[in-house]
């Protein structure tokens, strides 16, 4: 929160090879502040186009964030290691932190579709295979969108139309598989309410899980 009602949202990195238990806790500093995401009201769109619009202006925004890293996972960069030598280093995304709201929007599709997969919206909590998303797959039907065709796949895999996703440059990378566990979402809300406590009371009934 800053002056009145204005708002940002505050985008955190962080190495991977520094140990979870230094991770994790604030007094360490292991994550730097890279930048802030606007939380703007769009109050010039129509409420038709408003949550389109914002999804691209996060991904506009955090190609602007991501720009060097992009550039440096491609040509390399100098830094100083812990050993005292300096080595040539390639910075990959290896990981992605968010809940599953963010992870549909950055996974650019709407939030009863799967950020990792392609199961379909009913057949979620369904034993049934599917593959993971991929990152080259996913740019070929935005881009085929953008220039008028293949709309079914579009329409059938719940994209929105964002045409330039921040992750369609960053390299060695399949954002799909970057997400962490959500654990409120997807891990007790998902597993644990909807189908395990779902399952639960089917067999015994409602009166009898109350009890």
């Amino acid at each position: 929160m800053f002056h009145s009602d204005q708002k940002a949202w505050p985008v955190y990195l962080t190495n991977g090879n520094i140990e979870k238990s230094a991770q994790q806790k604030p007094s360490t500093h292991a994550t730097v502040l890279i930048g802030y995401l606007p939380d703007a009201k769009l109050d010039n769109f129509t409420n038709t186009t408003c949550s389109v619009q914002g999804y691209c202006l996060f991904h506009y925004c955090m190609h602007q964030l991501l720009r060097l890293i992009v550039k440096a996972g491609k040509e390399g960069v100098d830094i100083t290691c812990t050993d005292g030598f300096i080595h040539c280093v390639f910075p990959i995304l290896s990981a992605y932190v968010a809940n599953f709201p963010e992870q549909s929007l950055i996974a650019c599709c709407k939030e009863n579709y799967c950020p990792n997969c392609h199961v379909q919206p009913d057949e979620r909590g369904e034993l049934v295979e599917s593959l993971v998303c991929e990152q080259e797959h996913s740019k070929v039907i935005l881009e085929h969108k953008r220039m008028g065709q293949r709309f079914r796949a579009f329409n059938d895999e719940g994209f929105w139309a964002v045409y330039e996703p921040f992750w369609a440059d960053l390299p060695h990378t399949n954002i799909f598989l970057c997400f962490t566990l959500d654990v409120l979402y997807q891990l007790h809300k998902g597993i644990f309410m909807d189908h395990l406590v779902a399952w639960c009371t089917e067999i015994a009934g409602a009166d009898e899980i109350d009890a």
